[in-house]
C-alpha cells in the first residue's frame, strides 16, 4: 500500500511540476504593440500603464525606438545599420506577457481587439506567433492528458491490488468472524476492530509513503540544490510551494485510510452474511 501511494503521490507532484512549466513557457510568450511614428511617447506610456492594471497582464515593458536600435546592434552586429545611412527604421513598441490562461489564440485575439479599440490612432499592429500560442496550448494539453490518464489507471490498479490483499487477509478470519457471529456479536461490533485497524493501516501506509517521497525529493535536492533556490526565490513562491505539497501529502494519507476502509468494509460485509457451508 505505501509503495502504491508514493507512486501516487509521486505522479500528482510530476503533473503539478508540468503544469506549472507549463505556465512559465506560455508567460514567456510576447505580444507585440507596435507604434506609429507619430504616436507620442506620453500616449504610449499611459498606455503602458493601463496594460499594466490589467489582471491577466504579468508585464508590460515599453522598447523605445533608441532602445531598439541598441537592442538590434548588440544582437545583430553595429554595422547592421550602415547600409541605412544612419535612419532608424525600427518603431517604439510595448512587449507584453500574458497570464498563461490567456496564453491560447482565442484569448490572444480578445486581447488585441481589445487594445486596438479606441487606439487605432497611435497603435500600428498587434503582433503574435499564433503557431506558438497555439502548439504549446496543445501540447501541454496532451501531455497533462497522458499523465492524468497514467493517474487514473495507478489509482484503479492499487486499489484492486489493496483491496485483493485486504480481502484474503479478511478471507483468513473468516471463521473467527463466524465464532462472534455464534455468540451473538453484533455486526457493528465485529466491523468496529476491523475497520479501526484498517484505517490505522491506511494512515501508517500513508505516512510511510510520505516519508518515502520525502527521502526522494531530499535526495533530487542534494543532486540539484538550485531546484530548491528557484522554488523559494520569493515568499509567496515559498508558501504555494508548501501549500501544493501539503495537499499533495494529506492526499496520500486520505487515500490510503479510504481505500484501505472501504476494501475491508465490503470485503468483511461478504463474510458477514455468507453461509456456513461456504466458509469451507
Amino acid at each position: 500500500m505505501s509503495l502504491l501511494l508514493f507512486l501516487l503521490g509521486l505522479l500528482a507532484y510530476v503533473l503539478v511540476i508540468t503544469d506549472k512549466a507549463a505556465s512559465e513557457i506560455k508567460e514567456q510568450l510576447v505580444v507585440d504593440v507596435y507604434f506609429r511614428d507619430n504616436a507620442r511617447e506620453v500616449d504610449v506610456r499611459k498606455l503602458e500603464k493601463e496594460l499594466v492594471a490589467l489582471p491577466y497582464v504579468i508585464s508590460a515593458n515599453y522598447v523605445s525606438k533608441d532602445s531598439a536600435k541598441a537592442l538590434l546592434m548588440q544582437q545583430q552586429g553595429e554595422d547592421v545599420f550602415e547600409i541605412l545611412d544612419g535612419v532608424n527604421p525600427l518603431r517604439q513598441l510595448i512587449a507584453v506577457n500574458l497570464s498563461s490562461e490567456y496564453v491560447n489564440r482565442d484569448s490572444a485575439q480578445a486581447f488585441k481587439e481589445r487594445i486596438l479599440k479606441g487606439n487605432e490612432y497611435i497603435i500600428d499592429e498587434v503582433f503574435y506567433n499564433q503557431a506558438h500560442f497555439l502548439e504549446i496550448g496543445k501540447s501541454f494539453k496532451k501531455l497533462e492528458f497522458f499523465l492524468l490518464v497514467a493517474a487514473g489507471l495507478l489509482l484503479i490498479i492499487s486499489i484492486l491490488l489493496i483491496n485483493n490483499t485486504i480481502r484474503l487477509a479478511i478471507y483468513s478470519k473468516r471463521f473467527l468472524i463466524r465464532t462472534m457471529q455464534l455468540v451473538g456479536a453484533k455486526s457493528s461490533f465485529i466491523r468496529r476492530p476491523f475497520l479501526l485497524k484498517s484505517l490505522y493501516q491506511g494512515f501508517l501506509a500513508g505516512v510511510i509513503a510520505v516519508l518515502m517521497l520525502l527521502a526522494l525529493g531530499y535526495f533530487l535536492v542534494d543532486f540539484n540544490p538550485e531546484t530548491i533556490v528557484k522554488a523559494t526565490e520569493t515568499k509567496e513562491e515559498l508558501l504555494k510551494e508548501y501549500k501544493i505539497v501539503g495537499i499533495i501529502f494529506g492526499g496520500m494519507i486520505v487515500s490510503g485510510m479510504l481505500i484501505s476502509y472501504l476494501s475491508t468494509f465490503f470485503a468483511l460485509n461478504k463474510y458477514l452474511w455468507i453461509k456456513s457451508e461456504k466458509l469451507y
